[in-house]
């Protein structure tokens, strides 16, 4: 596989995430809320485009050698709010919880009566509207941060690579860290059988990620 090119891949698959995420920002629009069922549309779209930006940069760090100090004590972490800082794109996924909280009850279903001694039922909680209007402001922090982050893939791949060599220096000091920024099963936003076009290209990128990491480790394990 060290023959592909994977560098026009990277570039190819970036043009696509470009260009869908222009319609994305077209369907958002520019107000400062939108209604439920925009907000829900975008976020089923961008979700997927950032798990498939997340492993193109995987890519592009995976073979950066970088040098890192000792740890720090405390986060390090300095600064106005998040409302002020520049939106940054998250190079890392949630990990699964098999131990997670339990599915909850389905609308409509839910006990009305709080408490034996009061046998008046509450009101019940209105469904939610297709036609709520809801804050836009969080969506399209994270839509600014995944066009940055298309806009010089090098430095978001340096940072990923940063990432990488801290939990290293971690592990090799006895703490847990997690190997991998991206998860090895289905991805945030995967959908079994969907044929949208940004289905396509996190599956794209979900298969080039997983070689080019069983290629880099093969590569590892017969030089050591």
């Amino acid at each position: 596989m060290r023959h592909w090119d994977w560098d026009g891949m990277v570039e190819a698959n970036r043009g696509r995430l470009i260009g869908l995420l222009a319609g994305v920002f077209a369907l958002l629009g520019t107000g400062e809320t939108v209604r439920r069922v925009v907000w829900r549309a975008v976020l089923a779209r961008l979700v997927p485009m950032e798990s498939a930006l997340r492993r193109l940069i995987f890519i592009l760090a995976c073979e950066i050698t970088v040098t890192v100090g000792p740890a720090r004590s405390g986060s390090g972490r300095r600064g106005s709010g998040a409302g002020m800082r520049k939106p940054v794109f998250a190079l890392t996924e949630p990990l699964r919880d098999p131990d997670g909280p339990s599915k909850s009850c389905p609308r409509g279903r839910e006990p009305r009566i709080c408490s034996l001694d009061d046998w008046t039922p509450r009101d019940r909680v209105p469904d939610p509207s297709d036609d709520d209007l809801l804050d836009a402001s969080a969506l399209a922090r994270r839509m600014a941060a995944m066009e940055a982050a298309l806009t010089d893939l090098p430095a978001q791949a340096m940072r990923m690579a940063r990432w990488q060599a801290r939990n290293a220096r971690d592990r090799e000091g006895g703490t847990w860290r997690r190997l991998y920024a991206f998860r090895s099963g289905r991805a945030p936003g995967y959908r079994q059988r969907a044929k949208r076009p940004e289905d396509e290209v996190l599956a794209t990128c979900h298969d080039l990620a997983l070689c080019y990491r069983a290629m880099v480790e093969a590569e590892r394990a017969k030089a050591g």
